[in-house]
């Protein structure tokens, strides 16, 4: 895969994280769904899109 060809689909995963969360704001907060709901949707692996949401969209380290 190449790095344009990667950019766009980790810009797709994160379109639909931000459409997923518009439609859905009560499962905004549930990871494993949003997870689930995005690799179904666009046919990806479910690995991809947890890395683009562990790198994106988790919060992490102490409060």
């Amino acid at each position: 895969m190449t790095a344009l060809t990667k950019a766009r689909q980790e810009q797709r995963i994160v379109d639909e994280f931000h459409h997923l969360i518009a439609l859905n704001a009560d499962h905004a907060e549930d990871p494993a769904w949003m997870i689930t709901a995005t690799a179904y949707t666009l046919s990806i692996d479910e690995k991809a899109v947890r890395k683009v949401w562990n790198e994106r969209f988790h919060i992490g380290g102490a409060c």
